[in-house]
């Protein structure tokens, strides 16, 4: 049989998970090509560990190279252009024909569509969806010991859910421990009905709750409108508001790539919910870059969407690898993602919780939430390494406790 090229496009936690389960399942003889524009995969996840001092930049990332298995050529470039229908992609220095084309370009950031917001991000706010905006968000909460603190999310849809409201309950630890947090308003202003919207209304009530508890505002079906970098004020269509710290998320976009090959319709990329297919024949896309429907809707007349996060990139990626690893060994065999998936919670005080269930649940997404406590926040901590680990055996073990306990069948046989 001649050898196949599966081209993957970046090295995010899906592009990796991707490139690596088909080297385990696929001869040498089939060449594993990753392209990133980075050298460094960043674990997100842990970023607000850092602003709260918990870690170092440097322990929440780590050179892409180091996390591949042998025989996967990475490709350091930025990627040009994709043709999905010729089957070719381009770099600065490369045009490589791809057999399959499996794409995980994550989101780009667009802070400049909101009017102000930019220039507000040279000021009082950060944009803590990026390390030079995690750091700058590290340095200013030091020294802060009195004011309105204001997490922002600009607009939907946005990757990790859970981060401005797990943030906010980290913000309230982190005060309370340094004996200013009477002092300190925190609030949280979305376009949201409730929290993490794509668990479903049980889990968003019981973690606006724990918002609540912590005495963080929650200002839900709050659509911003612009940003007054010099009035340290956020416009909204219910009203002002004032901040002494903006901590924002800006919008999100599909890459420029994506959109410029025609595979956007119009923002994000469709593809099946099961297989991850795109319209394009043996072109996958998974992780934040796509849109997958949900039953039920967040608001009137708006349907709900799967959220954009790594653990669905993760089991995306398991999926789409098997397939076509099954496909060019002449396997019969085929599966669907499921749409189980889980997703912690840090609640603060060294606890976290856990939103765990069936995401393609009708008539709407069907999760539990297991309250916080400290074994859940150990058990976020084990796979913090396990997304940095370097180890085999040690991603071996956790991938067995994901897929038989934590998440339960992520996978089904469809063929």
């Amino acid at each position: 049989m001649a050898g196949k090229t599966i081209v993957v496009l970046g090295a995010g936690v899906g592009g990796l998970v991707t490139a690596n389960e088909l080297r385990k399942k696929l001869g040498v003889e089939h060449k594993i090509i990753l392209i990133d524009k980075s050298k460094e995969h960043v674990s997100y996840s842990s970023a607000l560990w850092v602003i709260t001092g918990d870690r170092a930049i440097e322990e929440i990332k780590k050179p892409v190279t180091r996390l591949l298995q042998s025989n996967i050529e990475f490709l350091n470039e930025e990627i040009q252009k994709i043709d999905p229908a010729g089957k070719i992609v381009k770099t600065a220095t490369k045009e490589i024909r791809f057999d399959y084309l499996v794409i995980s370009l994550g989101v780009s950031l667009t802070p400049e569509i909101v009017p102000g917001l930019t220039d507000a991000l040279q000021k009082n706010a950060c944009n803590f969806y990026d390390l030079n905006g995690v750091t700058k968000a590290r340095d200013v909460i030091k020294g802060f010991t009195k004011g309105t603190i204001i997490i922002m999310v600009s607009a939907l849809p946005y990757k990790c859910p859970v981060a401005p409201n797990e943030f906010s309950l980290l913000l309230n630890s982190y005060f309370t421990r340094r004996g200013v947090r009477k002092d300190v308003k925190i609030k949280v202003c979305t376009p949201e009905v409730l929290p993490m919207g794509g668990n479903g209304p049980k889990t968003g009530g019981i973690v606006k709750g724990l918002m609540e508890s912590a005495g963080v505002e929650y200002n839900s079906q709050h659509v911003l409108q612009s940003v007054n970098a010099e009035k340290n004020e956020v416009v909204f269509d219910k009203g002002k508001m004032n901040y002494d710290l903006l901590l924002a998320i800006p919008p999100h976009k599909a890459p420029k790539v994506i959109v410029e090959a025609g595979l956007a319709e119009p923002d994000w990329i469709p593809v099946d919910k099961g297989t991850l297919k795109t319209k394009f024949d043996k072109v996958y896309a998974l992780g934040d870059v796509v849109k997958v429907k949900l039953p039920g809707e967040w608001k009137q007349g708006v349907p709900l969407m799967l959220s954009k996060g790594g653990v669905f990139a993760h089991f995306e990626a398991k999926v789409i690898a098997e397939n076509i690893a099954n496909e060019i060994s002449g396997k019969k065999e085929r599966i669907e993602y499921a749409g189980r998936a889980a997703c912690f919670v840090e609640a603060g005080f060294g606890k976290a919780g856990l939103a765990q269930g069936y995401f393609f649940a009708t008539p709407t997404p069907d999760t539990v939430f297991l309250q916080p406590s400290k074994m859940l926040h150990f058990s976020k901590i084990m796979f913090e390494k396990y997304w940095l680990s370097e180890s085999a055996l040690f991603r071996g073990i956790m991938d067995f406790f994901m897929e038989n306990w934590m998440y339960g069948e992520y996978k089904r046989k469809v063929v």
